[in-house]
C-alpha cells in the first residue's frame, strides 16, 4: 500500500509544478516578492501593471500558455486568475 501511495505522489507532482496560483493565494505586495511567489506557483515571467485598481500580472506556464493573475494591492492575495487567449 504505501508503495502505491508514494508511485501515486510521484506519478502527480509533475501537475503540480504546471499549477498556476489560485483566487486566496497570498503573493504579497512588494514586487519582488509577488515574483518570487508566482513563478513559484507556475506563473512565469510576470509583467505587472495597473489596472482597475488591481495589479494585473500577465505571465506564460510551463506550457507557454499565457494567463492574467489580478492581485489585490491592500491584501496581496490573488483575487482572480484567467487564461489569456
Amino acid at each position: 500500500m504505501n508503495k502505491l501511495l508514494i508511485a501515486a505522489v510521484f506519478a502527480f507532482a509533475p501537475l503540480a509544478a504546471n499549477a498556476m496560483p489560485a483566487v486566496g493565494d497570498m503573493v504579497g505586495m512588494d514586487p519582488a516578492q509577488a515574483k518570487a511567489a508566482l513563478e513559484k506557483a507556475g506563473c512565469l515571467e510576470p509583467d505587472f501593471e495597473a489596472e482597475d485598481g488591481r495589479i494585473e500580472a500577465k505571465c506564460h506556464d510551463a506550457d507557454m500558455k499565457r494567463w492574467e493573475v489580478y492581485i489585490d494591492p491592500a491584501t496581496g492575495k490573488v483575487v482572480k486568475v484567467k487564461a489569456n487567449d
